[in-house]
């Protein structure tokens, strides 16, 4: 069973990977979130590892920003 610490580090470090990979390609977290269909709060929580995403949202997130899936998960 994962613990809610190591759930917790996993969603920063994923949100923060999501982070770097959307100022690489020098966009906002408006423009991110909006061609996702995204409300910004949303998007912002996400990044901000205060958010469970899902895989289809992900999905969404590597599309617009154009990486490989497991590029993603390259932390």
């Amino acid at each position: 069973m994962t613990s809610k610490r190591s759930k917790q580090f996993l969603l920063k470090t994923l949100g923060q990977r999501i982070k770097n990979l959307r100022k690489e390609k020098n966009m906002s977290q408006y423009v991110v979130a909006k061609k996702c269909n995204m409300d910004f709060g949303s998007y912002s929580n996400i990044e901000n590892g205060k958010r469970n995403v899902t895989v289809f949202t992900l999905q969404r997130i590597i599309k617009v920003l154009k990486v490989p899936f497991r590029e993603l998960f390259n932390f």
